[in-house]
């Protein structure tokens, strides 16, 4: 067949047919594509606004010469109805060629054209196409070796490119160029103004997650500048989105543990992950990567975090160290790593708990938690905070609780400074209550000279 190429999936006895998009009629407000065995169809037609006031607005829509606003009118027949767009000019030229370039941006043979340019262009000069330049980072990050986490939250913000120029899997940045006409193709092409649009289409529910993802953004586009594919960061002038102050940091109450494991116990695989994330204090990541090897005869817990690389140290309870030499295995699992299925990936074994303990929360009845900047969604990370402030309470030092976490006595501080302040001022009320004991001849001397008894 002309003009079209086909590839075949088979799954099982299902064969799917894919057609190489072809234009069936192109005219100045119109196209027609043939793909998959469907035609489609989408046209582009500039109209002007007229004012109330405006002296022709009787000559209707098509009305060039006025000053007044132009508008597209659009159809799309992927979804079926006509909507109006404002072209943001007054001039009737200016409105047309917007009309066409949206119109040529559904075109297969121009869209190929203008990436085989900028393909060209980057092989004969110092400049990079948007996949290319979200590859080179992406392959930056993994040879700097940081953190899966960290890789995967470019990932899910940038994308990931493969080597030969093919998008694997889009992310916010590509889902967001798609929308746009004309549509930046070289890296050098994206502006502060792009960045200011579509970091507002983020839709995170965060603060902290969007400043986190600023911080990436500025990061990569530092990298672009690095390799001398552009002269000026278009990140650089763009201020970080604020963080609300306070901490952020939420635990379970005793009486919530409880009903957690209330309802967990008829799920003895479940019952005994809740605990192994009580009172090991391991991230979700972690305790999904449990290996039995790492777990003692003593009961001590001896493992390597994902996140930051540290050893973490914890001894376990005697009857969470019972429950995990007797986790029921399911099918995909081994005795190794009884919580981790082999068929599935790291995310999605991590995907899959974290909904069943968000289920567990629902059905638990906690539907949210406070915090000094306000409520959130109870979450598995909840119940690494419990026991690291559990063993603040119970008198632990700030070393200690950052050995069982496997992190700095500094981050320790950080995350739970509103318990390290409850327990420094029991401190001193203790302190103070001893000196008040103390008898003294400080009138004349100003020494002790004995201790109550």
């Amino acid at each position: 067949m002309i003009g079209m190429f086909q590839h075949y999936h088979t799954r099982g006895a299902m064969t799917i047919t894919e057609e190489k998009p072809v234009v069936v009629e192109r005219t100045q407000d119109t196209i027609i594509i043939r793909e998959n065995g469907q035609t489609i169809t989408r046209s582009c037609k500039v109209v002007v606004r007229h004012s109330r006031d405006c002296r022709f607005k009787d000559e209707g829509p098509s009305f060039e010469s006025c000053k007044c606003r132009k508008s597209l009118r659009i159809y799309d027949g992927t979804i079926g109805r006509n909507y109006h767009s404002s072209a943001k000019t007054r001039n009737w030229e200016t409105a047309v060629k917007l009309a066409q370039d949206w119109l040529s941006s559904f075109d297969p043979d121009k869209k190929a054209l203008t990436e085989e340019v900028a393909r060209f262009r980057a092989k004969k000069e110092k400049i990079a196409t948007v996949p290319q330049a979200v590859s080179a980072f992406i392959v930056d990050m993994r040879f700097r070796q940081l953190s899966p986490k960290t890789v995967d939250r470019a990932r899910c913000l940038l994308g990931d490119v493969k080597p030969t120029g093919e998008v694997t899997r889009s992310g916010k940045l590509f889902d967001w160029l798609e929308k746009q006409n004309p549509k930046p193709t070289l890296i050098s092409e994206i502006t502060p103004a792009h960045l200011t649009e579509w970091r507002t289409t983020w839709g995170y529910g965060s603060d902290m997650t969007a400043a986190v993802g600023w911080d990436l953004v500025k990061g990569f586009f530092k990298f672009c500048k690095g390799q001398g594919w552009i002269s000026v960061s278009p990140a650089e002038g763009i201020r970080r989105p604020a963080i609300a102050r306070g901490n952020r940091t939420a635990i379970f109450s005793d009486k919530q543990y409880e009903a957690i494991l209330a309802k967990a116990s008829g799920n003895q695989r479940l019952k005994t992950f809740v605990e192994l994330l009580r009172w090991s204090a391991m991230a979700l990541i972690d305790a999904v990567e449990f290996d039995t090897s790492t777990l003692g005869s003593d009961g001590v817990l001896r493992y390597t975090r994902i996140k930051t690389g540290k050893l973490a140290t914890v001894k376990l309870p005697d009857h969470v160290v019972a429950l995990l030499r007797s986790i029921p295995l399911e099918s995909d699992n081994t005795p190794e790593r009884p919580f981790r299925r082999n068929g599935l990936g790291i995310d999605s074994n991590t995907h899959d708990w974290r909904r069943d303990l968000q289920d567990l929360f629902k059905r638990v009845g906690i539907t949210e938690v406070k915090t000094e900047v306000g409520t959130r969604v109870p979450h598995p990370h909840q119940f690494r905070d419990t026991c690291a402030v559990w063993y603040l309470r119970q008198g632990m030092s700030l070393h200690g609780v950052a050995k069982i976490l496997g992190d700095t006595v500094k981050t320790v501080e950080r995350h739970y400074l509103p318990f390290v302040q409850e327990l420094e001022k029991a401190h001193i009320e203790e302190n103070a209550a001893i000196l008040a004991a103390v008898k003294t001849d400080m009138p004349k001397t100003g020494k002790v000279v004995a201790f109550a008894r």
